[in-house]
């Protein structure tokens, strides 16, 4: 028996302590025999093995963890639900675009923080949903979907004028010119704060005519140099 599988045996039998520290260390092996015993503890009774299996398979990169993560977004626990939303962030996968997006409005800051970032790491599969989400009842949805946009960037820009430009989402022109203009200051690596977190700076070589036009006519007090 060599030391995976003595720690897959550890996992699936071992006490508590023991089941938790098995989880952390096959993520860091990254074994693909531990995938299946992985995606099991994300059901284990004890919370701290569930958040270390679902970090450990973030490690590991399986796309087979995919739906089991997207289930664990459903935890009790806070905790193993934003490690399950990290985990889906590096996978970037965009069937957890819907679910992420649904975490949103989490009652948990930290987990509606993490789902902001990995709809941003997933990107432009994110941007539609996302503008959909500007639309919904709950006003830290609305926000935090926009802190998402502002991360994606460049890549969203074209589907926000489009947006913007439709009479259907005429009552949106105010939301997304105020992407548009984060979008803009973080090219010129002047981040435009109006929540959003550790982004990455994304350069745009050419300002649309369109985007001028859309923010000089909604926020008449932004100058927007092209």
């Amino acid at each position: 028996m060599d030391e995976v599988e003595e720690l897959i045996e550890k996992l699936r039998k071992g006490d508590n302590i023991e089941r938790k520290l098995a989880a952390e260390k096959l993520g860091k092996l990254k074994d693909e025999r531990a995938v299946k015993p992985l995606i099991m503890a994300l059901g284990d009774t004890d919370w701290e093995v569930r958040w270390n299996a679902a970090w450990a398979l973030g490690k590991m990169g399986d796309a087979k963890a995919v739906e089991p993560l997207i289930e664990a977004l459903g935890d009790a626990n806070s905790t193993v639900r934003h490690w399950a939303a990290q985990a889906l962030g590096v996978l970037k996968d965009e069937r957890a675009v819907e679910p992420l997006i649904n975490m949103l409005g989490d009652r948990d800051g930290l987990v509606r923080e993490y789902a902001v970032r990995v709809l941003g790491r997933i990107g432009e599969p994110s941007v539609g949903p996302l503008i959909k989400a500007l639309e919904d009842s709950d006003w830290e949805v609305r926000t935090h979907a926009m802190d998402a946009l502002g991360i994606i960037g460049e890549p969203a820009v074209g589907q926000l004028i489009a947006a913007a430009n439709d009479p259907e989402k005429r009552h949106l022109r105010r939301a997304i010119s105020a992407i548009l203009v984060d979008i803009n200051e973080k090219a010129k690596n002047k981040p435009h704060d109006f929540g959003c977190r550790e982004t990455e700076i994304l350069p745009m070589k050419k300002v649309p005519k369109e985007f001028k036009r859309l923010v000089l006519a909604d926020v008449p007090k932004t100058r927007v140099k092209a």
